[in-house]
C-alpha cells in the first residue's frame, strides 16, 4: 500500500482536524500514485554522494546505496553484509520524493546518510532547494511491513497526541509488493536542528543540564498516558490488512478523536522475526498483561529449538563435546517456572502500567536548535513499543555513566589529589566527573518531576528479575544460554530478599560446576578483548572501518599467535586456538 500524508505541519494536537486531514490524504494518496505512474523516470540519475563520519561527502557508484559500506567485519563477514544490503527502484523512489516536494521539477543530488545497522538513509535534494529524508529498512530490521507501517502510526500519535517533536512523514509504504520502489520506505521531512551528538562536547555543564530536563519532560508526558495492552502502535486500517482483527487503544480511546484511529499489535522486535522464525506461528502480541508476555517468550523459544536448533560446539565448555539440544529445553524449562515472577508486582500500579517509550535514546538520535539549544526533533523511533515500565525505564544512553555511580544525593567530587595528577589523568578524571554529574542529574529530575517513573527507577531489583526475559528471544541463535543460566542462578541466589513464595528451580551441584568452568574461559576471553579495545587494536565487536580492514587482519592474525603462545600445553593450545573470536565460529556439528 503506497500511503502520502499531507498532515498539519503544526506541532501541536490535531484534534477534531485530524479527520479531515485524513480524508484529504486519501485525496493526495491517489493523486501521488497517478503522478508516480505516470511519469517518466529520469534517464540520468542525480549527483550519488555517501556522507563519511567526518561529514564529508564522497561520490559513489550507485551499487553504494544498496550496500553496506560503513563498516567490514573480521568474522561472519558476507552474513553480516547480506543482512543489510537492500534493492530498491531507485528512479521510482527519486519520483515519488519530486512529487511530495512543492515546486520540484527533479532531483539534483542524493546523500546516502552516516549508515546505521538496520537502515538505509538518503538524504534528497531537488532542484528548487527543497530536502526530503527516505528511509528503507535493511532486512535485519524486522518485518519491513508490520516495522514501517508501526514506526509510521507511532510518530503520528506522538506528534498528535503527545506532541512530541519527530520530522513529518510525508509519504509512506508497509507493502514493497505494492509499491514501484519495490521496497518498504517512509518519506519525511529532513530533521529540524543540528545533532546533539555534534554540540554535546563543546556545550557548557549548564546548558547539558538543561537538555536533560527536557528529556525527562519528554519521557513524563509518556508516563501520562497508560495502554491497555502490551505490544506495538498500528494505525487500524495497516492493523486489519495486516491481521484481520482490529481493537480499540484502550477501552475509552474512542471518545477520543486521535486515539480513535490506532490500535495495538505484534511487536516489531527484529529478533522474534529473524530468518527461520519469520515463517512460524510464535506468539509476538499484544499481551494484556506481563505474565502473557514472559511466558510467551519462552514458549516461542522451545518452539524454536525444536524445529531448528542443531548440536554444535561451545569450545567455552569442551573441546571435543558439542553442546546438546536438550541443554537449551532443560533451560528454558527453569525459565518458564519462574516466568510467571518476572513482572512487575500487582501492587505496583506504575510499575505495571503500559507506556510508549523511546527504543535507544543517545546523542545522535536527537536534533537541536544550536542557538536556543531546544530539541527540535527525536528520531529513530522504529521498534518503538508500548510496554510495562518495569521493562521500559532506565537512564538513557546519551546520560548514562559507564560505571555504576554512587548511591544517594551526594554530588559526585573529584579526588582531593586532582591538583597533582598529569594532564592526561586529569582530563580523563574531569570526563568521568561530568558524565557522572549528567547521570545523577538525570537521576535526581526524575525523582523530582517524574515520581511515577521514579517509583520504577529507583527499584534496583527490577534489573535482576527482567533479565531472564530480555534473554530469552534468540537465546539459542545468539549463543545465550550461558548469560540465560547466569541470569536464573543470581535470581536464585536473591530470591528470598524479592519474593515470598519458595523458589521453584534449583540447579544441580554438576550444573553449577560447568557454568563456573564456562565462567572462567569467558572472563579471560573477555579480558583479551578488553585489553585489545583499550589499546585500539581490535574492536569487541569485529566491526572496523574499511580503511582499516587489512590492518585489523593482519593484527587479529598477529595477536592470536600472540595469545596461543600464552597456553601452557598442546590441549590449552587447542582450546584457545577454538576460543579465539575473530574468526567464523562453527555452528553446528551435524
Amino acid at each position: 500500500m503506497y500511503h502520502s500524508l499531507r498532515l498539519p505541519s503544526s506541532r501541536t494536537t490535531l484534534g477534531l482536524n485530524l479527520k479531515a486531514s485524513f480524508r484529504r490524504s486519501r485525496i493526495t494518496r491517489f493523486f501521488s500514485i497517478y503522478c508516480a505512474r505516470g511519469r517518466r523516470s529520469a534517464s540520468t540519475l542525480p549527483e550519488l554522494f555517501l556522507e563519511r563520519a567526518n561529514g564529508i561527502h564522497e561520490s559513489i557508484p550507485e551499487e553504494d546505496l544498496y550496500r553496506y559500506t560503513r563498516h567490514r567485519w573480521l568474522f561472519n563477514e558476507q552474513r553480516e553484509l547480506s543482512k543489510r544490503y537492500l534493492k530498491f527502484n531507485l528512479r521510482q523512489l527519486i519520483d515519488i520524493a519530486v512529487n511530495i516536494s512543492d515546486g520540484a521539477r527533479h532531483c539534483t543530488k542524493i546523500v546516502k546518510c552516516l549508515e546505521g545497522l538496520h537502515n538505509k538513509a538518503f538524504l534528497l535534494t531537488m532542484d528548487n532547494g527543497n530536502e526530503v529524508l527516505a528511509k528503507l529498512p535493511n532486512p535485519n530490521a524486522g518485518p519491513a511491513r508490520y516495522t514501517t507501517a508501526s514506526e509510521v502510526a507511532t510518530r503520528e500519535l506522538l506528534r498528535a497526541y503527545f506532541n512530541i517533536p519527530t520530522p513529518r512523514i510525508l509519504a509512506w509504504s508497509s507493502d514493497a509488493a505494492s509499491t514501484p520502489v519495490e521496497a518498504e520506505y517512509i518519506i519525511e521531512e529532513k530533521a529540524a536542528g543540528v545533532r546533539l551528538g555534534s554540540l554535546w562536547n563543546q556545550w557548557p555543564r549548564d546548558t547539558k543540564l538543561k537538555l536533560v530536563e527536557q528529556v525527562v519532560g519528554m519521557e513524563n508526558k509518556l508516563t501520562s498516558m497508560a495502554f491497555a495492552k502490551y505490544g506495538s502502535i498500528y494505525f487500524k486500517e495497516d492493523h486489519r490488512s495486516l491481521t484481520g482483527q482490529v481493537e480499540d487503544l484502550n477501552d475509552d480511546s474512542s471518545a477520543d478523536e486521535v486515539l480513535k484511529r490506532f490500535t495495538i499489535g505484534p511487536l516489531t522486535s527484529p529478533e522474534l522475526w529473524t530468518d527461520t522464525r519469520s515463517d512460524m506461528e510464535l506468539d509476538r502480541g499484544p499481551w494484556h498483561n506481563s505474565s502473557e508476555y514472559t511466558e510467551a517468550l519462552g514458549r516461542n523459544e522451545i518452539s524454536w529449538i525444536e524445529a531448528h536448533a542443531r548440536p554444535r560446539m561451545n569450545y567455552y565448555r569442551s573441546v571435543s563435546d558439542p553442546e546438546l539440544l536438550e541443554d537449551g529445553p532443560h533451560l528454558l524449562d527453569q525459565y518458564m517456572k519462574v516466568a510467571p515472577f518476572l513482572v512487575p508486582s500487582s501492587t505496583d500500579g506504575a510499575a505495571s502500567s503500559n507506556v510508549l517509550w523511546h527504543p535507544d535514546l543517545h546523542l545522535d538520535n536527537v536534533f537541536v536548535d544550536p542557538l536556543t539549544h531546544t530539541i527540535t526533533d527525536i528520531i529513530d523511533w522504529q521498534s518503538a513499543c508500548v510496554a510495562p515500565l518495569f521493562y521500559q525505564s532506565h537512564v538513557p544512553r546519551m546520560f548514562r555513566h559507564h560505571e555504576p555511580v554512587q548511591e544517594g544525593w551526594a554530588v559526585p567530587v573529584r579526588p582531593e589529589n586532582f591538583d597533582t595528577l598529569s594532564a592526561e589523568n586529569q582530563d580523563q578524571i574531569s570526563s568521568d566527573h561530568e558524565s557522572q554529574i549528567i547521570h545523577k542529574y538525570y537521576e535526581a529530575l526524575v525523582f523530582k518531576r517524574a515520581p511515577r517513573h521514579w517509583s520504577v527507577l529507583q527499584q534496583k531489583k527490577i534489573s535482576i528479575v527482567r533479565k531472564p526475559a530480555w534473554l530469552m528471544t534468540g537465546v539459542w541463535e545468539n549463543r545465550d544460554l550461558f548469560f540465560l543460566r547466569q541470569s536464573l542462578l543470581s535470581l536464585v541466589n536473591l530470591w528470598e530478599d524479592f519474593f515470598q513464595l519458595p523458589c521453584p528451580i534449583a540447579f544441580k551441584e554438576k550444573e553449577i560446576e560447568l557454568h563456573a568452568k564456562e565462567e572462567t574461559n569467558m572472563d579471560g576471553i573477555g579480558q583479551v578483548l578488553t585489553l585489545f579495545r583499550d589499546q585500539g587494536v581490535l574492536p569487541v565487536d569485529g566491526m572496523v572501518d574499511p580503511k582499516d580492514y587489512e590492518v585489523a587482519v593482519e593484527n587479529s592474525r598477529k595477536f592470536k599467535h600472540v595469545f596461543l603462545g600464552t597456553a601452557e600445553n598442546d590441549k590449552e593450545r587447542e582450546l584457545y586456538s577454538k576460543l579465539w573470536p575473530y574468526q567464523d565460529p562453527e555452528d553446528s556439528v551435524v
